[in-house]
C-alpha cells in the first residue's frame, strides 16, 4: 500500500467533485464513492479498469493540444517504440555595457548677493546643485528555445515537431556575469499508451486479465503496474527518468527555474514599467482555472444507464456512456483554460520569454500531473477500500501478535500433538525445581516461543568435549524441538532476527550448570559458552537468528555457476543446515555431585553449607574428588554416616588450605620485615654521613626531619613533638632494637611506610600499617596447589585431574556405558531433510532454515547476599570466558575428567524454521492477497511432521480439518496417501 496515500484528503476531493459530476449526469443519478456502495468483488476489478481507461483518454486529450493529433499518431509507425522529446535551453549573449546616471537624494545650495542702487535694494542669485550616482549596466540578450518533438525507434533526425518557440528578450544587470543558463533533456516513451487505444477509432481497451496467474488483485496485477509504471509517480522510488512524471516535472522545472532567473537578475540602474516584465512577475495559479478531473473511483447503487437489467444488477460502475460524459467535460474545461490563458498573456510575438505557448504548455503540464496523481490514488483506493473492508469484518487492524496468538489457539485444535511452550523446570522426580530454562520474546509481555517437542534416543549418549582429553557422556534425557518462528516485514539491516533471549533461572540455595552449543555429527554437542547459575541467578541470553537462502533460491543462485564452484557452494550450504541445529544442556550439580561422592541419592539435598563448600573446592581449588568422596564400607551404612564421612573430609580439606593461608602469611610478612630492614640500614648509614642527630623512639631510629630537608642541610634543626632529641646509638644496638620491634610484625608496603609522615614516619604509624597487611595478604594459586596436594599423600594430585590418563577415562566409560547405544537420532540430518520437504511442497519462497546463535554480550541479575537487592551486570566477552572456565572447572570435576557419565543432564536440540512474509500482516492478505494462517498451516504440518517422525495426515487431529486441507495442499497429504496405499497393497 502505498505510503504517501491519504485516504481523507482523497475522499474529501472526490466529494467536492461530485458536484459537477451530477452537473454532467442526469439529475437523478447518484454517484457516489466506492466504499459506500455495496458492490462485489469483481465490480473492484471493473472500477480499476474505469478508472485506467480514463486515464488513458484524458491524457490523449491533453497530448492532442501539444499537436499529437489523430494524423499524427496514425502516422506513427507502432512497430518501433515511440518517444516523446522535450529540448529546452537559455543562455545569455553579451551586448554591451552602458553608463547611467542615476539621481542622488542628496543636493547642495549656494547663494549670491549683488548691490543694486534701483529701487529694489540689492538681488540674490541662488544655485542649487543635486548629486548623481555614475551606474555601469551590463546588457545580455536571453535567447530562448524550446520544442516538443515525437519520434519512432532511433530516427532523432526525423522527428516530427509537435510545438515549439524561440523568443529574445534584454536583460540588464549590474554585474558583468551571463545571468541565465539552464539546459533540459527529458524523454518519455508513449509505446505503453498508444497500444492501449486503437489507431482507426481512437478507443480504449485496457483490461485486466483475471484469468493471469500474476493477476493477484484489483491493484496487484501486471496490467495497473504497466499503467503506474507508465506514469511513473512512486514517491519511493525517486525521480524515474523516461517515465511520464519526470518528463512533466522537467517541463515545469525548466520553466519556473527560467521565470526566477529572469525576475532575480534582471536589475536596470534606473528601473520603468515594463509591460513584458510586468506580465511575468504575475504568479499563475493553475487550480484557479478549474480544470474538471474525472479520473474518480465511483460507483452507482441502480446503474440506470445500464442498457440491460443484467448489466444493471451485475455491475455497479459507471457506464462507458458516462465515462465519456465525463472526459468530454474534461476536454471542455480544459479549453476554456487555454482561451483564457490566450487572452491573459502576451502573445508570441512579443519578445517575452513567458508569452501564450509557454503558459499554456505549462497549464497542460500541471492537468496530466494532476490526472496521473488522480489516477494513482484512484487505485490505491481501491486497495485501501479493500483494507478497511476487512478491518471492519474483523474489528481492528491484525498485527504479528496476533497472528501469533491465533496460530497458537488453531495448533491445539488442529494437531494431535500441539506445540508447547519452550519453558522447561530444572528438576528431579518429585522434587522441587531448582531453576527454570526458556526461551522468551524480549520485544512485549515476554511470551515463551512454542516448540514441537518429542524425547529421543533414549538409550544413547551425547558426547560433550571440554578439552582435546576430556570428552563428557551425557546419559540424561535428549529432547528434540521444533521451533516454527514467523516474520512478517522485511529483515533488519544486519539480516538478523534479535528479538528473542534464552532466560536461565536458579532459586535459593540451588545451583546447575548451562552449557550452550551446537550439535555436530550425531552425537556430539560443540560447547561455545556455558555459566554456572546459582542462588537466584537470572541470566538473559540475547539470541540471533540468521535466516538461510531457502533451496529454490539456491539452485537459482548457482545455476549459472562452473561445476566447480557449484560443489563449492552445496558443499558449504550443507555444512551450514548441519551447523543450524541449537543445543542446551543442562547439568544439575547436588544429584551428581551425589554420585560423584558415593553417596546415596538425595543424601545432599539439606546440605547447602557443604554443597558450597565442595563446589568452591572443585572451582577454586581443583581438589580432586578422590580426596572428598565417601571411603568407608558400602553395607549397612546410614545416610548420616556417609554425609559425616563427606563432611570429615571436606574439613580436613579446608583445614590444610587455611593451614597453607597461615603458612603463607607468615612468609610474606618476615620478607616484608627483611626488606624494611634492609632500607632502614641503608637510610641510617646515609644519615649518618650527614649528621649525627637521631630520634629514637621505643628503640626504633626516626628521622624526624622531612626528605627535603635531610638531603639539603646536615645542620637544619629536627622538627618533632613529643620526643627528646637523643643523639643514635650505633651499631649493633639499633639492629637489635629494630628487629625486636618487627619480629612479629606483617608485610608492610614501601609505599605505606613512605607515605606514613612528611618525614621518614613514627613505629606507631608502621604498626598500623603491619596490622592492616596481616589480615589482607594475598594466597598465590601454587598454594592453594600445595594445600591439596597436602591433604593426602596418597589419593593423588591436581596434576592428576587437569591432565587425566586416557587409559582411564576409555576403561572407566566401556564398563559404565556397557549396556547404552551409541545410535539414536541424528539431529544434523532434521534441517535437510525439511529443506527437502518445503522444496517439493511449494513454499520454497517462504519458508527458510534459521540458525540460531548467541550475542557476545549477557545480562545476569544476582544478589550478592541475602541483605541486598539483586544487581544487574553485564558480562561482557571476557566475563564469558572466566564463567565458561569456572563451568568446565566443575563439569571436569562432576565427571571425574570424562570417566564418570553425567547422569543427571537435560539436552534440548532445537530445529528452527523461520516462515518469511515480506510485508506486514495487513499488507499481506490485502496487497498479496494471501492467507497467512493457511501458509502457516502448511509450515507446521511439514515441521511437526519431521520432528515427531510421522507423516503429516495423522498429526491432523479432526477428520473434517484433513478434508479441507488436502484441497488446500495436495502435495503434502495427497501424495503421503498414495505412498500408504502402494506400501498396504
Amino acid at each position: 500500500m502505498s505510503n504517501d496515500y491519504n485516504k481523507m484528503a482523497f475522499e474529501k476531493k472526490v466529494k467536492d467533485a461530485l458536484q459537477a459530476v451530477e452537473r454532467v449526469l442526469e439529475v437523478e443519478r447518484k454517484p457516489r464513492l466506492a466504499a459506500e456502495v455495496d458492490h462485489s468483488y469483481g465490480d473492484k476489478y471493473a472500477l480499476a479498469n474505469t478508472v485506467t481507461n480514463t486515464a488513458i483518454i484524458t491524457l490523449m486529450n491533453c497530448l492532442d493540444k501539444l499537436g499529437l493529433n489523430a494524423d499524427i499518431l496514425t502516422a506513427i509507425d507502432k512497430t518501433n517504440a515511440t518517444t516523446l522529446r522535450f529540448e529546452a535551453s537559455a543562455q545569455c549573449k553579451f551586448i554591451k555595457d552602458v553608463v547611467v546616471d542615476v539621481p542622488v537624494d542628496t543636493t547642495h545650495v549656494e547663494g549670491e548677493v549683488s548691490k543694486s542702487t534701483g529701487i529694489f535694494g540689492n538681488t540674490t542669485k541662488t544655485k542649487v546643485f543635486k548629486a548623481v550616482k555614475h551606474v555601469k549596466e551590463y546588457h545580455y540578450d536571453l535567447e530562448t528555445n524550446w520544442s516538443i518533438s515525437i519520434y519512432s525507434g532511433t530516427s532523432i533526425k526525423e522527428k516530427k515537431i509537435l510545438k515549439s518557440r524561440a523568443s529574445n528578450m534584454i536583460l540588464i544587470t549590474q554585474v558583468q556575469k551571463p545571468p541565465v543558463k539552464i539546459t533540459e533533456l527529458e524523454e518519455v516513451s508513449l509505446t505503453w499508451l498508444l497500444g492501449q487505444i486503437t489507431t482507426e477509432t481512437l478507443a480504449t481497451q485496457f483490461q485486466i486479465d483475471v484469468e493471469d496467474s500474476k493477476t493477484i488483485t484489483p491493484r496487484r496485477n501486471e496490467a495497473i503496474e504497466k499503467a503506474l509504471e507508465f506514469a511513473g509517480i512512486d514517491s519511493t522510488a525517486g525521480v524515474q527518468h523516461g517515465k511520464l512524471h519526470a518528463f512533466l516535472t522537467c517541463i515545469d522545472t525548466f520553466f519556473e527555474s527560467l521565470r526566477s532567473a529572469i525576475l532575480s537578475n534582471h536589475n536596470p540602474a534606473v528601473p520603468s514599467p515594463d509591460p513584458v516584465f510586468t506580465a511575468m512577475r504575475q504568479n499563475f495559479d493553475f487550480y484557479d482555472y478549474s480544470i474538471f478531473n474525472p479520473i474518480l473511483p465511483l460507483m452507482e447503487d441502480d446503474n440506470q444507464s445500464a442498457t440491460a437489467v443484467e448489466e444493471r444488477d451485475s455491475c455497479k460502475v459507471l457506464s462507458k456512456e458516462d465515462m465519456t460524459k465525463l472526459t468530454n467535460e474534461h476536454a471542455r474545461s480544459l479549453e476554456e483554460a487555454l482561451e483564457n490563458i490566450a487572452k491573459s498573456t502576451p502573445s508570441d510575438q512579443s519578445p517575452n520569454a513567458f508569452a501564450c505557448s509557454e503558459r499554456m504548455l505549462m497549464l497542460l503540464s500541471f492537468d496530466m500531473l494532476e490526472l496521473m496523481s488522480n489516477y494513482s490514488k484512484s487505485v490505491s483506493y481501491i486497495e485501501s477500500m479493500m483494507e478497511s473492508q476487512l478491518i471492519s469484518a474483523i474489528g481492528k487492524r491484525l498485527e504479528s501478535d496476533d497472528i501469533d496468538k491465533f496460530t497458537t489457539f488453531h495448533n491445539a485444535r488442529l494437531l494431535q500433538k500441539a506445540p508447547n511452550q519452550f519453558s522447561h523446570a530444572i528438576r528431579q522426580p518429585e522434587h522441587y525445581p531448582v531453576g527454570l530454562v526458556s526461551i522468551e520474546d524480549n520485544t512485549g509481555d515476554r511470551k515463551c516461543i512454542q516448540t514441537h517437542s518429542r524425547i529421543v534416543n533414549a538409550s544413547s549418549t551425547v558426547k560433550l568435549p571440554l578439552a582435546a582429553a576430556t570428552i563428557l557422556e551425557l546419559a540424561g534425557d535428549q529432547v528434540l524441538h521444533g521451533w516454527m518462528n514467523q516474520r512478517f516485514g522485511t529483515k533488519t539491516a544486519s539480516g538478523r532476527i534479535e528479538s528473542f533471549e534464552l532466560t536461565a533461572r536458579a532459586r535459593q540455595f540451588s545451583s546447575f550448570i548451562l552449557v550452550i552449543g551446537t550439535m555436530n555429527g550425531p552425537s556430539t554437542l560443540e560447547p561455545k559458552d556455558s555459566i554456572i547459575i546459582q542462588n537466584k541467578d537470572e541470566v538473559l541470553i540475547p539470541l540471533l537468528l540468521e535466516e538461510l537462502p531457502t533451496a529454490k533460491e539456491f539452485k537459482d543462485a548457482i545455476k549459472s555457476l562452473s561445476p566447480e564452484q557449484q560443489r563449492f557452494a552445496k558443499a558449504y550450504r550443507s555444512m551450514q543446515l548441519e551447523s543450524s541445529v541449537f543445543g542446551i544442556c543442562v547439568v544439575q550439580i547436588k544429584p551428581q555431585l551425589e554420585a560423584l561422592l558415593s553417596l546415596p541419592p538425595n543424601s545432599l539435598d539439606k546440605e547447602m553449607k557443604l554443597t558450597q563448600d565442595l563446589m568452591e573446592l572443585f572451582v577454586e581449588y581443583q581438589v580432586p574428588s578422590d580426596l572428598l568422596s565417601y571411603n568407608g564400607a558400602t553395607d549397612d551404612v546410614a545416610v548420616e554416616d556417609k554425609v559425616s564421612n563427606v563432611r570429615e573430609h571436606v574439613k580436613s580439606v579446608m583445614e590444610v588450605i587455611e593451614g597453607e593461608k597461615e603458612k603463607h602469611l607468615k612468609n610474606a610478612a618476615l620478607n616484608t620485615a627483611m626488606s624494611i630492614e634492609k632500607h632502614i640500614q641503608q637510610d641510617l648509614a646515609h644519615s649518618e654521613q650527614r649528621s649525627g642527630l637521631h630520634d629514637v623512639v621505643n628503640g626504633a631510629l626516626i628521622d624526624p626531619r622531612p626528605p627535603t630537608m635531610c638531603y639539603k642541610s646536615a645542620t637544619a634543626p629536627a622538627r618533632r613533638s613529643g620526643a627528646a632529641k637523643l643523639r643514635a646509638p650505633s651499631g649493633g644496638a639499633q639492629k637489635e632494637r629494630f628487629r625486636s620491634v618487627q619480629s612479629s610484625a606483617a608485610p608492610v608496603p614501601m609505599s605505606a611506610v613512605a607515605a606514613a609522615s612528611p618525614g621518614r614516619g613514627t613505629v606507631s604509624q608502621v604498626e598500623r600499617f603491619r596490622s592492616v597487611q596481616s589480615s589482607a595478604a594475598p594466597v598465590p594459586r601454587m598454594a592453594k596447589m600445595s594445600a591439596v596436594a597436602a591433604a593426602s599423600p596418597g589419593r593423588g594430585t591436581v596434576s592428576q585431574v587437569s591432565q587425566p590418563a586416557p587409559q582411564s577415562y576409555h576403561g572407566r566409560t566401556e564398563h559404565v556405558l556397557a549396556d547404552r547405544s551409541s545410535t539414536g537420532v541424528d539431529f544434523t540430518l532434521i534441517p535437510k531433510t525439511l529443506d527437502v520437504a518445503i522444496e517439493n511442497n511449494g513454499e520454497g519462497s517462504a519458508l527458510r532454515s534459521t540458525i540460531i546463535k548467541t550475542r557476545d554480550t549477557w545480562t545476569r541479575h544476582r544478589q550478592e547476599n541475602l541483605l541486598t537487592a539483586s544487581k544487574d551486570e553485564v558480562l561482557t566477552t571476557e566475563d564469558l570466558k572466566k564463567e565458561k572456565h569456572k563451568a568446565f572447572d566443575l563439569l571436569d570435576a562432576l565427571s571425574r575428567s570424562g570417566s564418570l557419565p553425567i547422569q543427571y543432564s537435560e539436552l534440548h536440540v532445537i530445529v528452527a524454521l523461520t516462515h518469511c512474509f515480506d510485508k506486514s500482516v495487513m499488507e499481506t492478505v490485502i496487497c498479496d492477497n494471501v492467507n497467512p494462517i493457511e501458509k502457516l498451516e502448511l509450515s507446521t504440518l511439514l515441521l511437526a511432521s519431521a520432528i515427531h517422525g510421522v507423516p503429516a495426515r495423522e498429526m491432523i487431529k479432526d477428520d473434517g480439518e484433513l478434508l479441507r486441507l488436502k484441497g488446500s495442499f495436495p502435495l503434502l497429504l495427497k501424495d503421503e496417501e498414495k505412498k500408504e496405499e502402494a506400501m498396504i497393497g
